[in-house]
């Protein structure tokens, strides 16, 4: 690049200094003064020029014509001698006479501007193709490449890195389209490994899941029998610590998938009494109150919205241990579920964290758990197109929003 400014900048000093050589050295027409010199000796020897230059006239002082190669007209001396300085004529004395030479400085001068103007046309017009090639060779090497290089940002922006940059590497991006077309490949292959990362990591959960769920399939079953046998309260206990592993490890696994983005809903059209009827399956300890649910219909995944409401009384249960209100209104055209429990509720200052991922609040450390269940359920609602608020009002509240549909 800096060579390509180089050269512009001498090939435009060059044409500069011819177009002053041209002016400076053009050959103005002189007077021949020779040729005057030789008509007035020959006026004396009575003998003229053999070839005539200019035309003159001879005069006396009363301004009378005494010679003259050309038509002239009558008038007086001092007319006469106004007259030619007036058109640019020599007027030289001989003797007690006047000659008058009349070089046609009009013609003289017309045929020296068209002269020169032809010479300085010729100058701008390569001046004009210098330029017209300095612009093309600048857009070839500067414009042209930059835009290459604009197009192939937009599709690696994209995510397209098999998109490839083909510069030459001559040019002035080159260098820098080569650098860029390196970051792709190093990108490319970033890429490929975490995915690589991504699908290991997921094949280790669920062989973990598998891995777990299997015996503690067997623990389970093995409990309930007990249970049901002889009801020694120990084989409950054995059930609800094998039920919260069981919980976590769906909640790892269902945290992985979210965290991949792979935490996907189907949406269906149910009704608000669907819903209600959902959340009353989900009451495992029958201690939840709902009311009479407002005449509408909405769309969330039945499957998800089973382990939201199944996520949110477990952790009032858990938490508070307490009954458990669910109200369902309409507002702002959508249906709101609030279900509250009659706890203390959650701190203040850890009201807005309680839904963050992996955030477990003071009085919950005493609790089996690892802070993904109410993340997980926000994430859900979202996907759902709807929305999840905690707040504390007479007890911990879990608001639900579902935009409702005809």
């Amino acid at each position: 690049m800096k060579k390509f400014i180089i050269g512009i900048v001498a090939l435009f000093a060059i044409l500069a200094a011819v177009c002053l050589g041209v002016g400076a050295g053009f050959e103005y027409q002189r007077v021949d003064n020779v040729y005057i010199n030789e008509v007035l000796q020959g006026l004396d020897s009575g003998r003229q020029p053999a070839e005539k230059i200019y035309d003159y006239t001879l005069f006396d002082k009363d301004g009378q014509v005494l010679f003259s190669t050309t038509d002239t007209q009558e008038m007086s001396y001092d007319a006469r001698i106004n007259r030619a300085l007036g058109n640019g004529d020599i007027v030289v004395d001989y003797g007690d006479c006047k000659v008058v030479f009349y070089i046609k400085s009009q013609g003289r001068f017309e045929s020296m501007r068209n002269s020169l103007l032809l010479y300085l046309g010729i100058c701008f017009a390569i001046m004009a193709i210098a330029v017209a090639l300095s612009i093309c060779l600048l857009y070839r090497r500067t414009v042209k490449p930059f835009e290459k290089l604009k197009v192939f940002s937009g599709e690696v922006a994209k995510g397209n890195l098999d998109f490839p940059l083909t510069l030459d590497k001559y040019n002035s991006f080159g260098a820098f389209g080569e650098a860029f077309d390196i970051m792709r490949n190093n990108l490319k292959e970033s890429r490929l490994a975490e995915q690589k990362s991504v699908v290991d990591k997921r094949r280790l959960m669920q062989e973990i899941g598998h891995d777990i769920k299997t015996p503690l399939a067997s623990i389970k079953a093995i409990a309930e029998c007990g249970y049901a046998v002889d009801g020694n309260e120990n084989y409950a206990v054995i059930l609800d610590k094998a039920s919260a592993i069981d919980n976590l490890v769906n909640d790892f696994y269902h945290a992985t998938l979210e965290e991949e983005g792979q935490l996907n809903v189907f949406l269906t059209r149910h009704s608000s009494k669907d819903l209600a009827r959902l959340i009353a399956s989900c009451d495992y300890n029958n201690r939840a109150s709902i009311n009479t649910p407002p005449d509408c219909f909405t769309l969330y995944d039945k499957i998800r919205m089973t382990q939201i409401i199944d996520n949110i009384i477990a952790n009032s249960y858990k938490y508070a241990d307490t009954d458990i209100s669910v109200v369902m209104s309409e507002r702002d055209g959508k249906l709101i579920t609030l279900i509250r429990d009659s706890g203390a509720g959650v701190p203040p200052e850890q009201l807005s964290y309680v839904m963050d991922r992996f955030y477990r609040g003071e009085k919950t450390a005493e609790k089996l758990g690892q802070g993904l269940g109410l993340h997980i359920c926000r994430k859900l609602v979202e996907r759902m197109g709807g929305e999840m608020i905690c707040r504390n009002e007479d007890g911990f509240v879990v608001e639900i929003a579902l935009p409702k549909c005809n």
